[in-house]
């Protein structure tokens, strides 16, 4: 009897392999089902914004490092960024799922994340010098095209500004 429940648990076998990646893919699938179900979905964007921002937060560790200005407490925000990202984008799932009008909620509030956070991943690799500083201000100029310019109050055609 016990030779017959080794060998269908597969305990016999010289590398677990089989097992661990039966295992493994069924512990995946689960938890890949539990955060599109609650958090966000589709899930294979989530774990790329969360692998953009733990990419960039290790970016922004070595430029710190290499300018010696490496700070405790900004070494560990990576924690609450990414806790409040996530919490963000379960609360804007969680309202595009209960209503029809709010469908666009999910793109609305993952766009604009992502976009922030290429942003200072390319910032961080160009000044690590892995990213060309012309490509990577030509990227800047391109998406962020109204940094640091003076907007005034719109004016007529009269030229008399509009209150």
């Amino acid at each position: 009897m016990k030779s017959i429940a080794i060998e269908v648990l597969c305990l016999n076998f010289k590398k677990h392999v089989l097992l661990i990646s039966v295992l493994g893919g069924f512990s995946i699938g689960a938890f890949t089902g539990f955060v599109e179900d609650w958090i966000f979905s589709p899930a294979a964007s989530l774990f790329a914004l969360l692998a953009l921002i733990v990419a960039d937060h290790i970016a922004s560790l070595v430029v710190a490092w290499k300018r010696d200005a490496v700070d405790t407490r900004k070494a560990i925000s990576v924690f609450w960024k990414l806790l409040s990202h996530v919490g963000l984008l379960m609360f804007a799932n969680n309202l595009a799922k209960g209503s029809v009008f709010l469908g666009w909620m999910n793109e609305g509030i993952f766009v604009p994340i992502v976009l922030v956070n290429m942003l200072s991943l390319i910032k961080n690799l160009s000044l690590l010098g892995y990213i060309k500083r012309d490509f990577a201000k030509w990227i800047d100029k391109k998406i962020d095209t109204y940094k640091n310019e003076d907007i005034s109050s719109p004016s007529n055609s009269n030229g008399s500004s509009v209150s």
